[in-house]
């Protein structure tokens, strides 16, 4: 019984590069354990670890325990058979769908077009596979030529195809303001013609974005690649496809494009990467296969629809149904060849968050049947929904990422991510790697063809996919998808720290690249990569994600030295400006306009710097213990004027009229709540930042000192401990809701 799983260690605790690592079950029996793609704290020792282990005599239901102990290193490579009965291929039929857009009215940014008025008749008539015609009367809310009433027009005729015809489909894409776009329901049905009847002054506008075309085959056959890297593996010779091979287990990273059956040409933008694992000397082969349509530099990049079929020695394993693969998104499908192990695996999760890999999460909490039992038939209800979606859906991800309102995802780790590591129970797991596999549907997947690899920006100092400086190629196909990184969430990393599959590795790393060049080149100084200039939260969740990288990139990968020096330039820029030159508030906010900060977004920053400071890295611990004065301090001086009720707050003024900086406690207290200046700190009762919620900005603030503390920073651990006793009802609350139920260590 093969199985393979991540596992971070503690600084120190293994020191990889003098001892081996071993592992022993309960009944004191040797397993056969494999370590590979290592990453080391910078004192050298073993950060992470994929590790793959073999059990033998498992029975159904039967718990064991692995215990790991340095010791002496593995054991020779399996040897591998030179042609496995694996032979797979792919086979996907590809749809050139048409895609008709239709532009209601002629405004010009914020200058109104034309207006409809009062009345007028719109008569929109789609010939095709079937004729239909659908008529709106322009009514008072639609009268005008404004982005907002021109909304509302091409909103009116998507209800009426989608409650009306049978052939012909409409669709709002990301907002779309005034656009529709038109296809059929299915992609295979042919060509159409929209024509419209309308004897208004007002303009009505339309162009194919795609054109029919019949469908097409392209295929792709793993078995000759596969067998080349077994003889390279066999004897011994590098390979930079070769992911691992030892006594347990081998990996291969496969990638080939698909072909077309007619011509032999190669497809544009799809790839296949089948990540393919052997165990027991070839006789158990866990492939996973990625379908990426995500190249950076190719022109004119689409969205591609296909069905395709997965077979083994000829014979269909698996059908995936058609649907539409994003531009710059990927999707996973797991495939075995031989009998798949049914293994359910837990970690000593006090060790894990010991490690300090993630924040140190509460572990006393108990969450419910009733939340699990919920978590269960709300993920069942999201596939059912978005089941047209295919690999594509959102899972529970709001694909609008910008808009208002707390979310679930956004904190330190998803609500998920945080109920799966204090519960380790299936249904968490399930939910937390689904919202994993949606993250990778969002078109923020740039895999550069010179290296094979996401967008390195120190060697691509100009890149940027900002729409100010967008010099990337860009398509215009639309997806459900309008990502950023001010409301963007941890998705895949602590799958990574969980799994240590490849595919969550790859998608940290595209997150994280990303989330550079989607700013303008000049705003994060060029190759210094920075991500300062931007909203406070959305500089704390880029900075997460690099530091995410950073932690788990193997040290033998071409990323490494990337992600290395991307962390240490942001950290070196925090420190000299905030730090030395005291950029800002003298009392540690950062700002979010002149005078103008946000405390909230302010914790998002101390709570990721604490993980920081907590790991070691270079810079950090100054930077988190100078943000603290304000973090930590607005919890603490009551005697100083600034009463602890107030501090979980929305925006303050930190600067009087004349741009001054407040230095004081009184002098921020007084600038923004007048109405309790001299009132006892006692008698005011906490009522801002919704205490007894747990994804408010009193949870964000609990979650900050929690992390704070262990950070060591000021006076956090006293801050933390008068905060959770004045808001007690959140604790209930956390046990639905664990996102913010981080705790001293």
């Amino acid at each position: 019984m093969p199985v393979t799983f991540g596992q971070p260690f503690k600084t120190g605790d293994w020191k990889h590069k003098e001892t081996g690592l071993v592992a022993r079950d309960n009944f004191n029996q040797p397993v056969p354990l494999q370590y590979d793609d290592i990453s080391s704290y910078r004192d050298g020792s073993s950060r992470f670890a994929v590790l793959n282990a073999q059990l033998s005599g498992l029975q159904a239901g039967e718990r064991r325990i692995i215990n790991l102990f340095t010791g002496s290193a593995s054991a020779p490579p399996q040897l591998l058979p030179s042609n496995p009965a694996w032979n797979l291929s792919l086979e996907a039929k590809i749809y050139n769908q048409q895609v008709n857009v239709v532009t209601f009215g002629d405004r010009n940014g914020h200058t109104d077009g034309t207006p409809f008025l009062v009345g007028e008749k719109i008569v929109m008539t789609i010939t095709g596979p079937t004729t239909e015609s659908f008529q709106q009367t322009i009514t008072s809310d639609m009268a005008g030529g404004g982005y907002i009433t021109l909304t509302k027009i091409a909103e009116a005729f998507q209800q009426l195809v989608n409650s009306q015809s049978q052939t012909y489909i409409g669709e709002k894409i990301g907002g779309g303001y005034e656009k529709l776009w038109l296809k059929t329901k299915n992609p295979a049905q042919g060509a159409f013609q929209v024509s419209f009847s309308y004897s208004g002054q007002a303009k009505i506008a339309q162009v194919n974005q795609s054109n029919y075309e019949a469908p097409q085959t392209w295929v792709i056959d793993g078995q000759d690649l596969l067998k080349q890297q077994i003889s390279m593996a066999n004897a011994s010779q590098a390979s930079a496809n070769r992911r691992f091979h030892g006594p347990v287990a081998s990996e291969f990273k496969l990638a080939i494009p698909f072909k077309n059956v007619s011509t032999g040409k190669t497809h544009d933008f799809l790839t296949a990467r089948l990540d393919t694992r052997m165990f027991e000397g070839g006789q158990k082969i866990r492939t996973n296969v990625i379908i990426e349509n995500n190249w950076t530099f190719k022109a004119n990049p689409k969205n591609v629809t296909y069905e395709m079929a997965f077979k083994v020695n000829g014979a269909t394993v698996h059908q995936q149904p058609i649907f539409t693969h994003y531009h710059h998104a990927r999707w996973q499908k797991m495939l075995w060849t031989g009998v798949e192990p049914k293994v359910q695996l837990r970690h000593n999760m006090r060790y894990f968050l010991d490690s300090r890999a993630v924040w140190n999460y509460d572990l006393s909490i108990r969450v419910s049947e009733a939340t699990l039992a919920a978590e269960a038939t709300n993920l069942a209800r999201a596939r059912t929904q978005q089941a047209t979606l295919g690999p594509m859906g959102n899972a529970f991800l709001e694909p609008s990422f910008g808009s208002t309102g707390g979310r679930p995802e956004i904190g330190p780790l998803p609500r998920w991510t945080a109920l799966y590591l204090i519960s380790q129970d299936e249904r968490a797991r399930a939910s937390m790697m689904a919202v994993a596999d949606a993250a990778a549907a969002v078109p923020i997947h740039f895999r550069d063809e010179n290296t094979d690899s996401p967008i390195n920006t120190v060697a691509n100092p100009n890149v940027s996919t900002h729409f100010n400086s967008n010099n990337l190629p860009d398509s215009t196909d639309p997806t459900i998808w309008g990502p950023d990184t001010a409301h963007q969430a941890s998705y895949v990393y602590v799958p990574y720290l969980l799994t240590g599959d490849n595919f969550y590795l790859d998608e940290a790393m595209f997150w994280a690249s990303w989330n550079v060049f989607s700013m303008p080149a000049s705003y994060r100084e060029f190759g210094k990569s920075l991500i300062n200039r931007q909203q406070v939260r959305g500089s704390a969740w880029a900075l997460r994600s690099i530091g995410e990288a950073y932690r788990i990139v193997p040290d033998n990968h071409s990323m490494k030295s990337y992600f290395k020096t991307v962390l240490d330039n942001n950290l070196a820029w925090y420190k000299q400006n905030y730090v030395v030159n005291h950029l800002g508030s003298p009392m540690g906010a950062i700002q979010h306009e002149v005078g103008q900060t946000p405390p909230w977004q302010n914790d998002f920053v101390g709570t990721v710097m604490a993980l920081l400071a907590e790991n070691n890295e270079p810079n950090a611990k100054d930077v988190h213990d100078w943000f603290s004065q304000f973090n930590v301090g607005r919890f603490m001086n009551d005697a100083n004027g600034f009463c602890a009720a107030h501090a979980p707050g929305y925006y303050w003024m930190n600067a009087d009229a004349q741009g001054n900086y407040f230095t004081t406690w009184n002098q921020l207290y007084a600038a923004n709540y007048p109405g309790d200046v001299g009132k006892p700190c006692s008698s005011i009762a906490v009522t801002e930042g919704y205490p007894d919620n747990a994804g408010g900005y009193a949870a964000y603030a609990r979650g900050m000192l929690g992390a704070a503390a262990g950070a060591q920073a000021p006076g956090a651990a006293a801050a933390y401990a008068k905060w959770k006793a004045m808001t007690p009802l959140m604790d209930a609350e956390f046990a639905k809701d664990p996102n913010w139920a981080i705790v001293p260590r």
